[in-house]
């Protein structure tokens, strides 16, 4: 059986999808929520619930450092967060919604709340066939209302993707400031229009909020001092797709700026391909991979 060009959840045929891949009640579920609202929770178990401890302790050393708010791929010295990552529970779901084999490329540990602009993943990682990527979002502990949680808007994955050149950055490559002043304003004003109502992710530990890659998503204000939101994102790409970063890419000339994504669940890296065919990838992208591999340091940010 070749494979989808679009995520099936994302298809006017989904129903038809579910019914002959005779899924069980959890599965059709799951894929039909995606389907409808963008998202989907799951409840990882006792076993995950066990992990998250040890993936909040083993993440805690970098927040230990002046100003360091995140910490992305501590899944290279841990070995919690690295299970967390690749949970089979959440393989399986992403698998029989999308109709391709995911894999997580990278981890992001948070302490307390992010307080993101409202954005959608499609800006930082992308794929061809597009939409083949989802954050998993993991609660390490219990999120309150005050402690700045994940915001999103249900149904937003259904709007067009909108792209730097969307946003009015007609140069290239885009810069972090144009992304501040033009991408963020712009979007904020595209998911108003919508009428989308905002809600806000209050997860118990050891839940997953999956989420598509075009939903519209942020962080909510930390309204009390010192609140913490233990957390840990992962970002999935998914089997033989061209794998890229749009804001050094240029969608509409026909240039991507190809990634060689690592594979958290392996310990390698997967290569970008498409139906089968091998990519060609800048010698530049393929050292940076070379040097990942070789130092397997976390980034603390």
């Amino acid at each position: 059986m070749s494979l989808p060009q679009r995520p099936w959840f994302e298809t006017e045929d989904y129903e038809t999808y579910i019914a002959r891949s005779g899924f069980d009640d959890a599965t059709a579920d799951f894929i039909r929520h995606m389907a409808e609202h963008g998202y989907a929770l799951v409840d990882l178990g006792d076993e995950a619930r066990g992990l998250c401890d040890r993936a909040s302790a083993d993440a805690e050393r970098y927040f230990q450092r002046h100003g360091v708010h995140r910490v992305q791929d501590a899944w290279y010295r841990s070995q919690a967060i690295r299970k967390l990552a690749a949970w089979p529970k959440v393989r399986e779901l992403l698998r029989a919604a999308y109709g391709r084999d995911p894999f997580p490329f990278q981890t992001l540990n948070f302490l307390a709340g992010s307080q993101q602009p409202l954005h959608t993943d499609t800006v930082h990682f992308s794929s061809l066939p597009e939409r083949f990527m989802c954050g998993v979002w993991i609660a390490l502990e219990d999120v309150h209302d005050d402690a700045g949680p994940l915001i999103y808007h249900p149904g937003s994955h259904k709007l067009p993707i909108m792209t730097m050149r969307d946003a009015g950055v007609n140069h290239a490559p885009p810069t972090p400031d144009d992304y501040v002043q033009s991408f963020v304003p712009r979007f904020a004003e595209r998911i108003s229009a919508s009428g989308l109502p905002e809600h806000r992710a209050l997860v118990k530990k050891g839940w997953a909020f999956v989420w598509a890659a075009n939903l519209a998503h942020g962080g909510a204000a930390i309204a009390r001092p010192g609140a913490t939101r233990k957390s840990l994102v992962v970002h999935c790409y998914f089997e033989d797709c061209l794998y890229y970063t749009p804001m050094t890419s240029d969608e509409a000339s026909g240039h991507y700026d190809l990634r060689v994504p690592a594979n958290a669940r392996t310990g390698g890296w997967t290569w970008p391909q498409r139906d089968g065919k091998r990519a060609r990838v800048r010698i530049k992208r393929v050292l940076g991979k070379l040097v990942r591999d070789v130092l397997r340091v976390p980034y603390a940010h």
